[in-house]
């Protein structure tokens, strides 16, 4: 039996579901964590749209699963590819101090084999660096014709938990990598067993239809508590998909025409040139997305480039981060189990400012990190005002930490 003090755990929750509860419960019984660290996805996620529920009712989920804090991973990376994703988030952990072990679900379950994939294999270690570089399917790349170890074929999960042990390595860490199998569907399957469906499965039936029925069809695959929450949010917000966006990215682009998109994240010239030259065919962010799309350059990565311009998030300030903040700026609250020790803990040991409340964020940052939380913030009320029913949103400054 390994014991492990703290686990971190890295998420988007969106929503979740009961495989998410499989592995916050595999970190208490299997490898007996005392505490447990999740760092989340805020407003939006990975890839290039708004996340389903905001971030405040799925930290309740996760403290209601057994989290004892929950961290908000900066927009910058939750936005990023798996690349940046993996190193921000691994970043977060890290800055915590007290971190001993990084727990993930994988298809193969084998941290051998991700070990093998991340640093052993060439040829699949290429296919996979090629994907972080140019946006292309990191799965098309490898099951096209590259060998991978037992001919396995790679998942969405398996490829980010390689990213997970080359961000570890990266950065000269000590935590540990632990892995489980993922149960039930795989990760982009919208179809769904008869206890288990993946986020994509439920996304897809809560976006259909009236989302009152569709949360009660998706009930069997969430755990109670995160029903109830879904319910209470249902019935005071919108359920987002990314075009509910439309109408504010054709307004930025139009906006940013005269000088191009180039000096935004995971915009190169030529698609700054492509996006300016379909423009005048624009109708919705998804059918823009599509109307760019080509073989050269995956749904994903055009997604999250548009996100990019629709949020203000440019290359400098990935830049900014990556060089002089070794990619954690801070570590941000979303949620805390009131009698947790944890927080005492990080306050004692963290490497980089703990943001509880935002109004502290002046004395605690620099100003280079107040201009790029003031883009996080940005985000996260546009997201308020498009999520809720009535018009208005929430300011930031007036969300407080979801306490259990």
């Amino acid at each position: 039996m390994i014991f492990m003090k703290t686990i971190g755990i890295i998420a988007e929750f969106n929503p979740f579901h009961t495989g998410h509860e499989y592995i916050m419960k595999a970190a208490r019984e299997v490898y007996c964590a005392d505490q447990l660290v999740v760092v989340m996805s805020g407003d939006h996620v990975q890839r290039g749209e708004p996340a389903i529920i905001d971030k405040y009712a799925r930290a309740k989920a996760a403290l209601c699963a057994g989290a004892d804090l929950v961290l908000e991973l900066p927009m910058v990376y939750a936005t990023g590819s798996a690349q940046y994703f993996a190193r921000g988030a691994v970043s977060a952990l890290l800055s915590c101090a007290c971190v001993d072990a990084l727990l993930f679900g994988s298809e193969c379950g084998s941290i051998d084999i991700l070990k093998e994939l991340a640093f052993g294999n060439t040829a699949a270690d290429k296919a996979i660096s090629d994907e972080t570089l140019s946006g292309l399917s990191s799965a098309t790349g490898i099951h096209d014709g590259h060998f991978t170890p037992n001919e396995l074929r790679l998942s969405p999960n398996d490829l980010l938990a390689v990213e997970y042990l080359k961000a570890l390595e990266y950065f000269g860490s000590d935590i540990i990598p632990l892995t489980i199998p993922r149960i039930g569907t795989p990760h982009n399957e919208t179809m769904a067993s008869d206890t288990y469906a993946s986020a994509s499965a439920l996304r897809q039936m809560l976006s259909t239809g009236d989302a009152d029925s569709a949360g009660n069809m998706i009930s069997a695959y969430m755990p109670e508590y995160a029903c109830d929450i879904l319910s209470g949010y249902i019935s005071s917000r919108q359920l987002l998909t990314a075009d509910a966006y439309s109408d504010a990215l054709f307004t930025v682009l139009l906006q940013n025409r005269p000088a191009g998109y180039a000096g935004f994240f995971d915009v190169f010239d030529d698609l700054s040139d492509k996006i300016i030259s379909k423009l005048e065919g624009f109708s919705s962010f998804t059918a823009f997305i599509n109307s760019l799309k080509s073989k050269d350059i995956s749904y994903s990565h055009l997604s999250r480039a548009l996100l990019h311009i629709l949020l203000g998030i440019k290359k400098s300030d990935v830049d900014l981060l990556s060089q002089y903040y070794d990619y954690c700026p801070w570590l941000r609250i979303l949620g805390l189990k009131k009698d947790a020790g944890i927080l005492s803990l990080i306050k004692r040991s963290a490497k980089r400012p703990l943001l509880s409340k935002l109004a502290d964020s002046d004395k605690l940052l620099d100003s280079n990190l107040l201009s790029v939380l003031a883009t996080d913030i940005s985000a996260s009320e546009l997201y308020s005002y498009h999520s809720k029913k009535k018009s208005g949103f929430v300011s930031e400054y007036r969300r407080g930490i979801v306490i259990l």
